[in-house]
């Protein structure tokens, strides 16, 4: 059914900025600034490229198809952690609760550790936002 499917994803990893009011995670350090000239950003081993085929790997398009959802977006936020590991993912917008539950599970089938955030020489969380955009036709 795959090649009957032009299946267009477009990911664009995006570093959230900390705010003034950013939310702390309780018992951890705040939150790296990407725009910070001493920050070095999380990466993915083997660049964005490399992650958005590890996150297709594990997307089903049926469940779209099945429901007559031809067109969809999403954008979901997680945090690498200081080990590398994307913790608390969520989906913070979606068109579809279909689209965000199998956005959800695909981003949660990822094991590949990152590459984590440091700030002045030393690993820190580092929140991201990850959005989905796609057409089934």
């Amino acid at each position: 059914m795959k090649k009957y499917l032009l299946f267009i994803l477009v990911f664009r990893a995006v570093s959230v900025a900390a705010q003034k009011d950013s939310t702390v995670v309780p018992g951890h350090q705040t939150m790296a600034v990407a725009e910070s000239a001493s920050t070095k950003p999380p990466e993915f081993p083997g660049g964005h490229r490399a992650f958005v085929t590890e996150v297709l790997k594990y997307f089903r398009t049926y469940p779209m198809v099945k429901a007559e959802i031809m067109s969809a977006k999403a954008v979901a936020t997680f945090i690498v952690d200081t080990e590398g590991n994307m913790v608390d993912i969520k989906i913070e917008s979606y068109e579809y609760k279909i689209v965000r539950d199998e956005f959800l599970r695909a981003l949660k089938m990822v094991k590949t550790k990152w590459i984590p955030a440091e700030q002045d020489g030393k690993k820190v969380r580092n929140l991201m936002r990850q959005p989905l955009v796609f057409n089934l036709q």
